[in-house]
């Protein structure tokens, strides 16, 4: 997939929605292209021309993805897991060391204003440990920055869990 793609929402270029059939979709392709195509706009002028071919360009790559099932399901997915990783408002940073070790369960908690807790289990830090080991870090006084959003169990809140590690040597 090309990266225009992932930069703006197929469906809203062709002005549709996900649950419509590809018949629908191809309905209002062909609506726009007639409407935007670079023929139709070459005696205008210079910059509504290209401005029109600019248009054309992003509605038929949209559907070039979108017509055929297996790219617009691939394309679904990639949103729904685009979706799924929003940016949190994050209430505020907890160091993995301040946070109550669990030795039968094997996680860790912290208590939330409401009542609820947040939860991360040690599988968890040792996966993002692994993962970002393999990645570019930002470097700390004390060692690498690692960390992940943790959401509370109970309300909305969530915080940025954190905690450094030695270099490796």
């Amino acid at each position: 997939m090309c990266a225009s793609s992932s930069e703006k929402d197929l469906y809203a270029v062709l002005g549709a929605s996900p649950s419509e059939s590809t018949e629908e979709l191809r309905h209002r392709y062909q609506q726009l292209v007639l409407q935007c195509h670079p023929d139709r706009l070459s005696g205008r002028g210079s910059s509504e021309a290209d401005v029109g071919l600019k248009r054309f360009l992003e509605v038929d790559a949209a559907w070039k993805i979108l017509s055929d099932g297996n790219t617009r399901r691939d394309y679904d997915l990639h949103r729904r897991a685009h979706d799924l990783k929003q940016d949190w408002p994050v209430d505020s940073t907890v160091f993995l060391d301040n946070m109550a070790w669990n030795n039968d369960e094997c996680l860790y908690t912290h208590c939330c204003r409401c009542g609820g807790a947040f939860i991360i289990n040690e599988e968890e830090v040792q996966e993002e440990t692994q993962r970002s080991t393999s990645q570019e870090e930002v470097e700390t006084p004390g060692g690498q920055s690692r960390g992940v959003i943790v959401c509370c169990d109970t309300c909305s809140l969530s915080v940025y869990v954190t905690w450094t590690t030695l270099p490796q040597r």
